[in-house]
């Protein structure tokens, strides 16, 4: 089901696809009980556990500094995909509780710069 969820946000917001995924620039909008705050971030999305996209990683380290995380699969997170606005990623933190991620595409692709690192990545 969440693979169908993945899929049905990257084609409706035409996210490049690629041998290393797909990964684009977005705003990640973090919603915590007593706080929410708003990043812009690259991110990466690749099949780990199946042949279909599961795994999301947030690119950008200033995320860590808000002690938030970087990482999402299908197992651990719930995803909601809201059609044509964004998708939500829920979930729980030991720090903070329960917690969600809106994340809104800013353009269909990362930069070159970030797309060479995850294509030496995977080639490694």
């Amino acid at each position: 089901m969440t693979s169908t969820i993945l899929s049905d946000f990257i084609y409706d917001f035409n996210l490049e696809v690629t041998e290393v995924g797909v990964c684009f620039d977005a705003v990640i909008n973090f919603n915590l009980p007593m706080q929410n705050f708003n990043l812009q971030s690259e991110v990466h999305m690749e099949p780990v556990l199946s042949n279909l996209v599961d795994t999301i990683y947030l690119l950008n380290p200033m995320i860590e500094k808000y002690k938030m995380p970087t990482f999402f699969n299908d197992v651990n997170h719930q995803f909601l995909y809201l059609s044509n606005k964004g998708l939500i990623i829920a979930g729980q933190m030991q720090l903070f509780g329960s917690y969600s991620i809106s994340m809104f595409p800013k353009n269909h692709r990362c930069s070159q710069a970030t797309f060479d690192e995850l294509r030496a990545k995977k080639l490694n």
